[in-house]
């Protein structure tokens, strides 16, 4: 089960009584959940173990949850030490490097070949050429070659799936295809979620827990949202009215049209659980058949109508990725930071390919930390960099002295400002000005 449904079940809360709970990619855990996670098992009596990189990706919330306990904590860790995913020894030496030298390991991609600088308006035709390349080649176990692209943004994700798409179909990989109404993750947090002003008529709030009015896996479109909450409308035209305090029952989608295809690879966004069909955030799969307005895998699970929470599966974004091993990958971005280059180049078990328009600053980017620092963190470096000084009472009357005698004007002052004072009681016009400014004159 995920983190977010074992806070808000309680019925999942009660059966960790006296139990270990095992957190894995625990480095994507925010400062608010694992908060949250700590006092459940205190409260629970029970044990947390924490699996996870804090070099990989870090939470979309605030906080580096995990780092910050490893660092600042005295709780006990393990480390594993060597590299069991990557197959290729350069390709495997790259990674090492890459976790902590991040410029030494990407001159070792550039040296076994492995990155490509190409006009950036020809990249995605590239990066498809490249995906062809690498799916016709058998794996080490002479299967098909499960082949991921992972791009910086979902514009590029967009432009290089149809680009790969329309190869495939040239090729005849692909048949006729379906249209159908998907619905596209917006990936708010729960901060996000909470702003009406997010909210546009026509979105799609998905339950992934039930509310009093909403069933789970039950979708509702969004009709209007105000500071009260918001108003969505179910498949039979009754409106629900929505508050603050259910935004953790929902993500956010947004319909957009999409075609596919029989030998189509689709990703699924959204968990799903039922008797006869299961699906998992992030599963990649391929399509075997369309028809009629049903689409079947070819593991044989068909998707229910109610189901739209896919998309086409050839390319995804590093947070995507995060967890997946394939045989090859394919990385086209011109920039990403440290953690997010690290997890895209380590995907693959025999080798990779990175497509850039600008290698030298893809490298130069990977070189920048992700890491966000905590209080106790930037309390320390602002001890460091502005040692705290004490200054004793008498220290402080004798500044006050100095200060207060600066300020004292002299005899000479004195006397000056008298005479100019009498002079002008007398009517003088040519009193000498103060300062250089020219005097006024009056009679």
């Amino acid at each position: 089960m995920t983190v977010a449904r074992l806070l808000a079940d309680p019925k999942q809360q009660s059966e960790l009584a006296g139990q270990v709970l095992v957190i894995d990619e625990a480095g994507m855990v925010a400062s608010k959940d694992m908060a949250a996670l700590i006092g459940l098992a205190k409260t629970k009596d029970a044990r947390i173990v924490y699996s996870g990189d804090t070099l990989q990706i870090k939470s979309v919330s605030e906080g580096d949850a995990l780092r910050v306990l490893e660092r600042e904590s005295n709780l006990k860790s393990v480390s594993l030490l060597q590299v069991q995913r990557q197959t290729n020894a350069e390709y495997k030496a790259a990674v090492e490097a890459l976790r902590t030298r991040p410029a030494e390991g990407f001159s070792k991609l550039e040296a076994m070949g492995a990155v490509r600088q190409v006009d950036w308006r020809l990249r995605a035709q590239e990066v498809s050429k490249a995906y062809q390349e690498a799916a016709a080649v058998p794996n080490a176990k002479g299967q098909a070659r499960e082949v991921l692209v992972v791009a910086a943004t979902h514009d590029e994700i967009k432009s290089v799936t149809d680009a790969i798409r329309q190869d495939r179909k040239r090729a005849g990989e692909l048949a006729e295809g379906e249209k159908f109404t998907q619905h596209s993750a917006l990936n708010w947090t729960e901060a996000q979620k909470k702003q009406a002003k997010n909210y546009q008529p026509g979105q799609v709030l998905a339950f992934h827990k039930a509310v009093k009015g909403v069933a789970k896996n039950e979708s509702l479109d969004v009709v209007s949202a105000d500071r009260g909450g918001i108003t969505a409308s179910k498949g039979t035209g009754e409106e629900i009215r929505l508050t603050g305090k259910q935004v953790a029952a929902f993500a956010v989608f947004e319909k957009q049209e999409i075609e596919v295809s029989a030998g189509d690879k689709l990703l699924f966004q959204a968990n799903w659980k039922e008797k006869n069909f299961k699906a998992t955030n992030g599963e990649l799969v391929t399509v075997a058949d369309v028809h009629g307005h049903r689409i079947r895998l070819d593991d044989g699970r068909e998707l229910p109508a109610e189901y739209r929470q896919f998309t086409h599966g050839y390319a995804v974004t590093a947070h995507r990725s995060q967890g997946k091993t394939v045989d090859y990958e394919i990385i086209a971005a011109e920039r990403m930071a440290q953690d997010l280059f690290y997890v895209s180049a380590t995907r693959a078990r025999e080798g990779l390919t990175v497509i850039t328009s600008d290698s030298l600053g893809l490298q130069e980017s990977i070189g920048v930390s992700g890491d966000r620092q905590s209080a106790i963190e930037l309390s320390k470096l602002a001890a460091v960099a502005r040692p705290i000084e004490t200054v004793e009472d008498h220290d402080l009357y004798r500044t006050y002295q100095a200060q207060q005698q600066k300020q004292k004007p002299t005899q000479p002052e004195i006397q000056q400002e008298m005479t100019q004072h009498v002079g002008h009681s007398k009517g003088t016009a040519k009193a000498k000005p103060r300062n250089g400014r020219r005097g006024m004159c009056c009679s």
